[in-house]
Protein backbone atom coordinates (compact mmCIF):
# COMPACT_ATOMS: atom_id res chain seq x y z
CA UNK A 1 0.00 0.00 0.00
CA UNK A 2 1.05 3.36 -0.88
CA UNK A 3 0.28 6.87 0.30
CA UNK A 4 -1.48 9.18 -2.29
CA UNK A 5 0.20 12.42 -3.13
CA UNK A 6 -2.19 14.47 -4.51
CA UNK A 7 -5.06 16.48 -2.23
CA UNK A 8 -8.39 16.91 -3.48
CA UNK A 9 -11.51 15.56 -4.38
CA UNK A 10 -12.51 12.61 -6.84
CA UNK A 11 -16.12 12.75 -7.74
CA UNK A 12 -15.94 9.06 -9.01
CA UNK A 13 -15.45 7.97 -5.57
CA UNK A 14 -18.12 10.24 -3.88
CA UNK A 15 -20.71 7.60 -5.23
CA UNK A 16 -21.72 4.88 -2.28
CA UNK A 17 -21.06 1.57 -5.11
CA UNK A 18 -17.51 2.94 -6.33
CA UNK A 19 -16.60 3.61 -3.15
CA UNK A 20 -18.21 0.32 -1.62
CA UNK A 21 -16.12 -1.45 -4.36
CA UNK A 22 -12.70 0.16 -4.35
CA UNK A 23 -12.44 0.97 0.00
CA UNK A 24 -13.76 -2.49 -0.20
CA UNK A 25 -10.89 -3.56 -2.32
CA UNK A 26 -8.39 -1.69 -0.41
CA UNK A 27 -8.86 -2.92 3.02
CA UNK A 28 -9.15 -6.57 1.86
CA UNK A 29 -5.86 -6.57 -0.18
CA UNK A 30 -4.70 -4.43 2.99
CA UNK A 31 -5.60 -7.59 5.37
CA UNK A 32 -3.85 -9.91 2.92
CA UNK A 33 -0.63 -8.02 2.24
CA UNK A 34 -0.08 -7.42 6.46
CA UNK A 35 -1.93 -9.95 8.06
CA UNK A 36 -3.40 -7.59 10.23
CA UNK A 37 -7.16 -8.63 10.24
CA UNK A 38 -8.52 -5.60 11.51
CA UNK A 39 -8.63 -4.25 7.77
CA UNK A 40 -10.98 -7.20 7.13
CA UNK A 41 -12.89 -5.53 9.99
CA UNK A 42 -13.10 -2.28 8.83
CA UNK A 43 -14.40 -3.84 5.78
CA UNK A 44 -17.14 -5.79 7.73
CA UNK A 45 -18.01 -2.05 9.56
CA UNK A 46 -18.37 -0.33 5.84
CA UNK A 47 -20.30 -3.11 4.57
CA UNK A 48 -22.76 -3.76 7.63
CA UNK A 49 -22.85 -0.09 7.89
CA UNK A 50 -24.40 0.13 4.29
CA UNK A 51 -26.55 -2.89 4.58
CA UNK A 52 -26.76 -3.91 7.97
CA UNK A 53 -25.33 -7.17 9.11
CA UNK A 54 -27.44 -9.57 7.90
CA UNK A 55 -27.39 -8.54 4.21
CA UNK A 56 -23.85 -7.30 4.79
CA UNK A 57 -22.71 -10.88 5.03
CA UNK A 58 -23.42 -12.60 1.16
CA UNK A 59 -21.67 -9.24 0.22
CA UNK A 60 -18.38 -9.09 2.10
CA UNK A 61 -18.08 -13.14 2.02
CA UNK A 62 -18.55 -12.35 -2.07
CA UNK A 63 -15.73 -9.51 -1.89
CA UNK A 64 -13.38 -11.83 0.20
CA UNK A 65 -13.96 -14.85 -2.35
CA UNK A 66 -13.25 -11.93 -5.08
CA UNK A 67 -9.74 -10.58 -3.50
CA UNK A 68 -8.84 -13.85 -2.63
CA UNK A 69 -9.06 -15.10 -6.04
CA UNK A 70 -7.16 -12.07 -8.17
CA UNK A 71 -4.83 -12.38 -5.36
CA UNK A 72 -4.09 -16.46 -6.19
CA UNK A 73 -3.57 -15.43 -10.21
CA UNK A 74 -1.42 -12.28 -9.80
CA UNK A 75 2.29 -12.56 -10.09
CA UNK A 76 3.01 -9.24 -8.89
CA UNK A 77 1.92 -7.19 -6.04
CA UNK A 78 -1.49 -5.66 -5.96
CA UNK A 79 -0.84 -1.83 -5.18
CA UNK A 80 -3.90 0.09 -3.46
CA UNK A 81 -4.06 3.81 -1.88
CA UNK A 82 -5.37 3.51 1.67
CA UNK A 83 -8.94 3.53 2.30
CA UNK A 84 -10.66 6.97 2.61
CA UNK A 85 -8.37 7.92 -0.22
CA UNK A 86 -10.16 10.25 -2.61
CA UNK A 87 -7.93 8.72 -5.91
CA UNK A 88 -7.63 5.83 -7.70
CA UNK A 89 -4.55 3.98 -9.13
CA UNK A 90 -4.30 1.34 -12.06
CA UNK A 91 -5.30 -1.71 -10.05
CA UNK A 92 -8.14 0.16 -8.40
CA UNK A 93 -9.16 1.41 -11.85
CA UNK A 94 -8.91 -1.99 -13.01
CA UNK A 95 -10.91 -3.68 -9.88
CA UNK A 96 -13.53 -1.26 -10.21
CA UNK A 97 -14.19 -1.35 -13.80
CA UNK A 98 -14.07 -5.19 -13.75
CA UNK A 99 -17.08 -4.61 -11.52
CA UNK A 100 -19.13 -2.07 -13.18
CA UNK A 101 -18.14 -4.43 -16.45
CA UNK A 102 -19.44 -7.57 -14.72
CA UNK A 103 -22.98 -5.35 -13.50
CA UNK A 104 -22.98 -3.86 -17.22
CA UNK A 105 -22.91 -7.26 -19.31
CA UNK A 106 -20.07 -5.72 -20.79
CA UNK A 107 -17.58 -8.68 -22.07
CA UNK A 108 -15.06 -6.76 -23.69
CA UNK A 109 -13.90 -4.72 -20.95
CA UNK A 110 -14.06 -7.54 -18.27
CA UNK A 111 -11.91 -9.22 -20.38
CA UNK A 112 -9.42 -6.42 -20.98
CA UNK A 113 -9.50 -5.85 -17.26
CA UNK A 114 -9.16 -9.99 -16.08
CA UNK A 115 -6.31 -9.94 -18.52
CA UNK A 116 -4.36 -6.99 -16.92
CA UNK A 117 -5.27 -7.52 -13.55
CA UNK A 118 -4.25 -11.21 -13.85
CA UNK A 119 -2.22 -11.94 -16.65
CA UNK A 120 -4.82 -12.99 -18.99
CA UNK A 121 -9.15 -13.17 -19.66
CA UNK A 122 -9.53 -16.84 -19.10
CA UNK A 123 -9.07 -17.16 -15.77
CA UNK A 124 -12.27 -18.99 -14.07
CA UNK A 125 -11.98 -18.43 -10.71
CA UNK A 126 -11.79 -14.37 -10.71
CA UNK A 127 -14.20 -14.33 -13.15
CA UNK A 128 -17.39 -16.24 -11.22
CA UNK A 129 -15.84 -14.37 -8.25
CA UNK A 130 -16.50 -10.67 -10.05
CA UNK A 131 -19.63 -11.58 -10.95
CA UNK A 132 -20.57 -13.05 -8.19
CA UNK A 133 -19.74 -9.72 -5.91
CA UNK A 134 -21.48 -7.33 -8.43
CA UNK A 135 -24.48 -9.59 -8.13
CA UNK A 136 -23.89 -9.15 -4.17
CA UNK A 137 -23.59 -5.53 -4.94
CA UNK A 138 -26.24 -5.10 -7.06
CA UNK A 139 -28.78 -6.98 -5.27
CA UNK A 140 -28.53 -4.55 -2.63
CA UNK A 141 -28.88 -1.52 -5.08
CA UNK A 142 -25.66 -0.88 -5.35
CA UNK A 143 -24.62 -0.62 -9.22
CA UNK A 144 -21.77 1.00 -10.72
CA UNK A 145 -21.28 3.51 -13.35
CA UNK A 146 -21.07 1.61 -16.76
CA UNK A 147 -17.04 2.07 -17.64
CA UNK A 148 -16.27 1.89 -21.57
CA UNK A 149 -13.09 -0.32 -22.64
CA UNK A 150 -11.94 2.73 -24.17
CA UNK A 151 -11.61 4.42 -20.87
CA UNK A 152 -9.68 2.03 -18.98
CA UNK A 153 -7.19 0.97 -21.83
CA UNK A 154 -6.72 4.89 -22.15
CA UNK A 155 -5.86 4.86 -18.35
CA UNK A 156 -4.03 2.14 -17.81
CA UNK A 157 -1.93 1.89 -20.79
CA UNK A 158 -1.34 5.96 -21.25
CA UNK A 159 0.61 7.32 -24.65
CA UNK A 160 4.39 6.40 -24.93
CA UNK A 161 5.08 10.31 -24.89
CA UNK A 162 3.86 10.65 -21.28
CA UNK A 163 6.34 9.81 -18.56
CA UNK A 164 5.46 6.32 -16.60
CA UNK A 165 4.83 7.53 -13.37
CA UNK A 166 2.76 6.69 -10.76
CA UNK A 167 -0.52 8.11 -11.54
CA UNK A 168 -3.58 8.60 -9.80
CA UNK A 169 -7.36 8.62 -12.09
CA UNK A 170 -9.78 11.05 -11.01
Amino acid sequence: MHECPFAGACGYLKRPPEALVVNGFRLWVAGYQTGDIEHWSEAWNLFSEKFGHGPARHSVTQLAHWVRSVFLWRTDPIQCFSSGCPHICRDECLAVAMIAACQHRDGSCLDYCLERFCGFADHREPLEAALGFASALESHGQRLMSVPCEVVRGLIEPPESEPQIARTYH
